[in-house]
């Protein structure tokens, strides 16, 4: 067998990693307001059309890197001075009154402000109250704004960067006006969240706008296209998607140390890796999940096995045996 070429078949059908995609047609006015670029991991363009506009917003679902621990070396390296203002007479609940102690890292802090803001706040749209955190706290109940007004008043009092981002949020019946927002983590740089749905990801349903747009007329946006596999397939932890820290490996052994294999990863989203070497491959990175792994050489000429995915995994090709 000529495993060399089989190893660049298998090299040459590996692709990037597969992006959620969403292609939304927008009215001419609302694209000029859009936010092009990357902001909350989403990519954003936009093309013009006969109708107007159409905005492609993308997004590559990966583990998230390591966390700092609390407090931050130095929160003023953000450099937004705004998202370091911290609001007065906002106290924690007793719920959070331990979070950010030497024990926590910044995304966990993070994650239980953002979880606890969507439990205990009702989101009611039709909320015609003050949006800031206090008021909406008082309450109990606020707009998206004011949810996350709340989780950045609360972050911003344990020493986190926090800001607000505003856009479009696509949903299955009808688009709507959206806040959500970002925290300053340290080397992981901004990381987006959003009450009630996500930490670390937003989904590439949320379109990025400059400045606050609530009010102006959303008429003649409509979804083109939705692929949001990678988002989906993330478990929910406490009723968020929260992408896992560092992610899983799988390391494939050859039947002998001197044996070249070849080895494909079909991942649960779609994407493939391909993998070449002497002796072992290893894929690193991984999100959790079912996988599909293919090999060559192996007895059957091209090996198969089904894996799922949420640690380190390794498998001995020559009989397919996982440990």
């Amino acid at each position: 067998m000529n495993v060399g070429l089989v190893a660049g078949l298998l090299l040459a059908a590996a692709t990037a990693a597969v992006a959620d995609e969403a292609r939304i047609a927008v009215s001419t006015s609302l694209a000029a307001r859009i936010e092009v670029g990357t902001r909350s991991g989403l990519v954003t363009t936009t093309e013009s059309s006969p109708a107007g506009a159409v905005v492609t917003v993308s997004h590559v679902v990966r583990p998230l890197s390591a966390p700092p621990r609390l407090p931050l070396a130095d929160a003023t390296q953000c450099g937004d001075p705004v998202a370091l203002d911290r609001p007065t007479g906002l106290a924690l609940p007793p719920e959070l009154a331990t979070v950010g102690s030497s024990s926590d890292d910044a995304l966990q802090v993070l994650t239980a402000v953002v979880s606890y803001v969507g439990r205990r706040i009702t989101l009611s749209e039709s909320d015609p109250g003050p949006q800031d955190a206090l008021s909406v706290l008082q309450r109990g109940k606020g707009r998206c704004s004011g949810r996350a007004n709340l989780v950045i008043g609360w972050l911003r009092t344990l020493g986190v960067p926090a800001r607000a981002v505003h856009g479009v949020l696509i949903g299955d019946a009808e688009p709507a006006w959206h806040r959500w927002g970002e925290a300053w983590l340290g080397d992981m740089g901004w990381v987006p969240f959003d009450p009630g749905a996500s930490v670390g990801l937003v989904s590439v349903r949320h379109v990025p706008m400059r400045g606050a747009s609530e009010g102006a007329s959303l008429s003649g946006v409509n979804l083109l296209s939705l692929d949001e596999r990678g988002y989906a397939a993330l478990p929910r932890r406490g009723g968020l998607r929260v992408p896992p820290v560092g992610g899983a490996t799988l390391r494939c052994v050859a039947p002998a140390a001197d044996t070249t294999i070849a080895a494909q990863l079909l991942g649960p989203d779609g994407t493939r890796w391909a993998r070449a070497g002497a002796g072992e491959v290893v894929f690193a990175g991984l999100l959790p999940g079912t996988y599909v792994l293919r090999w060559t050489p192996s007895r059957r000429g091209v090996g198969q096995v089904e894996l799922r995915l949420d640690g380190v995994r390794e498998v001995w090709l020559g009989s397919g045996e996982e440990r």
